[in-house]
């Protein structure tokens, strides 16, 4: 039966499921992302938890965020997971965090030069939450944005939801993505697709 979470709790057990069962499946160093994408989110809350749930099931981790005040807001928002969350600077320049799974605070477009160095640091796992690589308006030349199109490819999706104007969209790993349209009795299953369908096949099947 495919269901589309009816609340953040739920979204966010489905995340678990999702992350757990890949990790499971795969042994390989991976690059996966995760996104809700709900208007007026709080994002820490959201990584705190999944941070606390990987460690419950032994899944040594750490936070990342791409500078010192994001870094410095989540550290008082949570002193217990203080000692695990650093900026990009502080893991690149470090020697012993490099094994930890790294969990990725929204990194943006501008932040793409360092991440990619966190990236090439990391020996494990990195999932990285709500980050946007790709931005058209940001002024880079051809060869810069075919680095970034390279690094945005090495990304596999492991959930993303995202509410649309006529209905959802959803990929939950390992399912294909799912597309479904709002009526009055709430959301209905529309088609499934293997890679994530455009805004031009979304608006044709809604």
């Amino acid at each position: 039966m495919n269901m589309l979470p009816s609340d953040l709790k739920e979204a966010e057990s489905n995340v678990y499921e999702s992350v757990q069962s890949y990790f499971l499946s795969n042994s390989e160093q991976s690059f996966l992302s995760i996104n809700l994408k709900f208007d007026g989110l709080r994002l820490n809350p959201i990584i705190f938890r999944l941070s606390n749930k990987l460690t419950e099931i032994k899944y040594d981790n750490i936070l990342l965020w791409a500078d010192a005040g994001g870094a410095a807001l989540a550290k008082r928002d949570n002193p217990e997971l203080a000692s695990k969350i650093f900026t990009f600077k502080e893991f690149i320049n470090s020697t012993d965090l490099s094994n930890s799974i790294l969990l990725v605070c929204s990194p943006q477009p501008y932040d793409i030069e360092m991440f990619e160095q966190v990236c090439s640091h990391a020996k494990s796992n990195v999932i990285m939450i709500n980050g946007k690589l790709e931005d058209p308006i940001v002024g880079i030349g051809s060869v810069g944005r075919e680095m970034r199109k390279r690094f945005a490819k090495k990304w596999k999706v492991l959930y993303f939801v995202q509410p649309l104007s006529m209905g959802a969209l959803l990929k939950r790993y390992p399912n294909d993505w799912e597309l479904f349209k709002l009526n009055n009795n709430g959301y209905s299953f529309v088609k499934s697709f293997i890679n994530r369908p455009d805004d031009e096949t979304i608006i044709l099947n809604l």
